[in-house]
């Protein structure tokens, strides 16, 4: 039997989803009123919960909601076959639509359709694309000319659109992006990822394509009230009890981080008989440690002696003054230099990021594991 009580894993839905009701209203309102969105926060704090929320109370006849993934998007022709099925698939209620749609607006791109068990993709498409920049046209105006014929509005949300900066060549296609995009009158577009340097860097400056391409929300973390409320009930529902002070830690212990919450509450409640204490508290962290050792050593494994000597700097609680001669010594770091050149390194992959001139690892559990090794 699945775990209902806690999500972890997969997005949060129905009962699974706590707080947020700003944010969702906020965004809600976007999808409505055709602004165009881009989602910042830490990984794991609950974007795509967020964005399949909104779009499930966006959603009408006259308002269709595209949800799109990219993450395993390697170049530009990828992306075009990603989004293409997409579209073509969530925008049709039967088969014969999504036929009639791809023969009328997808005339130069090859194209197979059959029947899917995926909940977003329902039919499934199979694109053939061949001469690139017909296909990117075709495609990039797909969602308009759908809603178009529709006579509705559409709003797209694509998750880990960080990708498209690891295409080959990026700022030309971010542009070509930007100039397709900004021009259609019935689509708007929710863009949103797992690694927040890298959408920062999409629209920082006047020179990026998607400077200005619409409103930026930036996420805060859950307070600490609704989780406790919302782990307290969780409880509560097979009669079970945790304490006030105990849901505080739990949210402290993971520094705020909604899915490290949900995964350390669940192993608590399994540590639970009636009435959660401070020893099954610990014994749930354990685990919480111990299930993720495997992903922490594979991403730990590929790093240089310096580059992990300054994640253990930064696990041990130095988040400034890195360059210092103290710092560098004790930590084995080597040089003023190589400390720039591994703050660069570590950010880029994703090991740690920069947030009002405080350093910090991306992943709190991580950090509790490299203190223990």
């Amino acid at each position: 039997m699945p775990n209902k009580l806690f999500t972890f894993g997969r997005p949060a839905k129905g009962e699974g989803f706590t707080d947020r009701q700003k944010e969702t209203e906020k965004l809600v309102s976007n999808f409505r009123y055709g602004i165009n969105t881009f989602i910042i926060s830490p990984r794991r704090w609950g974007k795509t919960s967020l964005v399949l929320k909104a779009m499930e109370e966006a959603s009408t006849d006259k308002l269709l909601t595209v949800f799109v993934d990219i993450f395993s998007c390697k170049n530009e022709e990828q992306f075009c076959e990603k989004l293409s099925t997409a579209v073509l698939s969530q925008t049709a209620g039967r088969m014969e639509e999504v036929m009639e749609n791809a023969k009328s607006f997808l005339s130069r791109i090859t194209f197979d359709v059959g029947l899917s068990p995926n909940k977003f993709n329902p039919f499934d498409l199979k694109v053939g694309l061949s001469g690139k920049e017909h296909n990117l046209d075709d495609v990039l105006m797909l969602p308009q000319k759908i809603a178009e014929k529709k006579k509705a509005e559409i709003v797209i949300c694509i998750d880990e659109f960080q990708q498209i900066s690891e295409f080959a060549d990026p700022l030309t296609f971010q542009k070509k992006l930007r100039t397709v995009w900004q021009h259609q009158d019935n689509v708007t577009y929710c863009l949103f990822g797992s690694r927040r340097h890298m959408m920062e860097a999409l629209f920082d400056t006047q020179t990026k394509p998607f400077y200005k391409f619409g409103d930026i929300m930036y996420l805060d973390c859950i307070p600490i009230p609704y989780w406790t409320e919302y782990i307290q009930r969780k409880f509560g529902s097979d009669g079970k009890s945790v304490s006030e002070d105990i849901c505080k830690e739990i949210c402290e212990l993971v520094q705020l981080n909604s899915s490290y919450i949900q995964q350390l509450s669940w192993y608590l409640f399994q540590e639970t008989e009636r009435e959660a204490d401070e020893d099954g508290l610990m014994r749930a962290l354990e685990e919480l440690i111990s299930q993720n050792t495997p992903l922490f050593e594979s991403r730990i494994e590929p790093l240089t002696a310096y580059q992990f000597n300054f994640l253990k700097a930064i696990a041990e609680g130095v988040s400034s003054g890195f360059t210092s001669s103290h710092v560098i010594s004790k930590y084995k770091l080597g040089s003023s230099a190589n400390v720039v050149a591994l703050m660069k390194t570590l950010t880029t992959r994703d090991f740690i990021q920069e947030i009002d001139g405080v350093v910090s690892m991306t992943d709190p559990v991580m950090a509790m594991w490299i203190r223990r090794n």
